[in-house]
């Protein structure tokens, strides 16, 4: 009888599948180490470009700070410059108007103690000194100044009148006015004369003081006065009129009037060197020029 070994031929066949499939794991296991040694250089390189590209706009953006930081330091540069030269406009507009202000400030005083003249005129400047705040029909003749102080800056004025009701009316016409600002009235003392033996009130004011609006009526010559000598061309020659008589007190518009109203810079229509104050009480006369 033949017989067949079967076991051994088993055997064998296994041994041969079991090589096929290490070889199959061994294939697939390079082929994972290969697509992930392509993936990383593919990774590395794109990690070297975004890297240059970033250094790139770093670049750039510090190319831009820098300009930036020139383009800041000029304008520090020209705000200083600018300050500077508005500083210096300043102190020459002040000194221009500490040369002018005076006299507009005392001539508008004058104004503000000085009664309205009956006119066909007069109506304008009642409406104005109204709108102002102003008692047109007040008499200027109850208020008289004694003194007036300046020190730096502040402006001291000493003075009587009739009565409390018109120290607060001199004393409303004072602020209307771009002269004065920061009033602050003083003690008011109630007196009689010793002569007269007639009631009055001694009374103080102090506040700020500023020329600069008077330089608003001195930069507005030179144009009026062009407009005025143009006028004068154009216009023929007339036939010279006899003045018009003379009048105890200033004409609505004229010197001591203010442009706008009361409150305003004083329009001086003649320069003058200066404005002096005078009156009389009880005998005792008073200047202040």
């Amino acid at each position: 009888m033949i017989r067949i070994n079967l076991i051994g031929t088993k055997t064998k066949r296994a041994k041969g599948a079991a090589a096929g499939a290490k070889k199959w794991e061994l294939l697939i296991f390079l082929a994972v180490i290969v697509a992930e040694i392509v993936f990383l250089f593919l990774w590395q390189q794109r990690l070297d470009n975004e890297l240059v590209e970033a250094k790139k706009r770093t670049r750039d953006a510090t190319t831009k700070i820098e300009d930036l930081k020139r383009v800041k330091i000029a304008w520090e540069n020209w705000q200083r410059e600018k300050a500077d030269i508005i500083a210096q406009e300043q102190v020459f507009e002040r000194l221009r108007a500490d040369q002018v202000g005076p006299p507009a400030m005392l001539e508008y005083l004058m104004y503000a103690l000085t009664p309205l003249r009956d006119g066909p005129g007069s109506s304008d400047e009642i409406r104005a000194q109204e709108l102002a705040g102003w008692n047109p029909k007040w008499d200027t003749r109850r208020v008289w100044l004694k003194t007036l102080r300046e020190d730096a800056g502040k402006l001291t004025l000493q003075g009587e009148a009739v009565d409390h009701e018109d120290v607060a009316e001199f004393y409303r016409r004072l602020e209307s006015s771009g002269f004065f600002f920061d009033v602050e009235p003083g003690v008011q003392n109630r007196k009689v004369h010793p002569e007269l033996e007639i009631k009055f009130v001694d009374f103080q004011v102090t506040m700020g003081l500023t020329y600069l609006p008077a330089l608003a009526t001195v930069d507005s010559k030179p144009a009026e006065a062009v407009a005025a000598t143009e006028g004068e061309v154009e216009k023929p020659a007339a036939a010279p009129e006899a003045p018009p008589p003379a009048t105890p007190s200033a004409p609505s518009g004229g010197p001591g009037t203010p442009v706008d109203g009361p409150g305003s810079p004083v329009s001086m229509a003649t320069p003058s060197a200066s404005v002096v104050f005078s009156g009389c009480k009880g005998g005792d006369a008073w200047t202040v020029s």
